[in-house]
This record gives C-alpha cells, sequence and structure tokens, in this order.
C-alpha cells in the first residue's frame, strides 16, 4: 500500500512506522473499500499515530512514538 503521512509527522520517524506497518501485514488494498493507500496522523493524545485508509478512514492501528533518550 502506499502511505501518506501527515506534514506534522517528523521525517526522522518516517521510516520507523514504515516497518512498523509492513510488520502489520496489514494487504495491498484498504478490507473496507479498496483503497490502496494508507494515511499516517497524530491522534489527539501526543505521541499516538492512527494507521487508517487514506480514503474511508478505517483504523488499522495506532502507534506509540518513543523519543530515544542520549
Amino acid at each position: 500500500m502506499k502511505v501518506i503521512f501527515d506534514s506534522d509527522i517528523p521525517e526522522e520517524f518516517k521510516e520507523q512506522i514504515l516497518e512498523a506497518i509492513n510488520n502489520e501485514n496489514i494487504g495491498e488494498v484498504c478490507k473496507e473499500c479498496g483503497s490502496d493507500t494508507l494515511y499516517v496522523a497524530y491522534l489527539e493524545e501526543e505521541n499516538i499515530l492512527d494507521v487508517k485508509c487514506y480514503n474511508c478512514g478505517y483504523s488499522y492501528l495506532e502507534l506509540e512514538l518513543e523519543e530515544e533518550e542520549e
């Protein structure tokens, strides 16, 4: 599936997010509407991302971003 990121998603997290999506075996098209595009955006809670269908909004998973401490 194609993935579109909300403009608020930091560039340094995008590769990790794509890996997490690939590990979930979501499939090639949305099981609700047949769209081939996902949208990743922040939920109301800070550091929680929603991975959903770009077309119908069906939510596939939520991811929590963790910042590494140095």
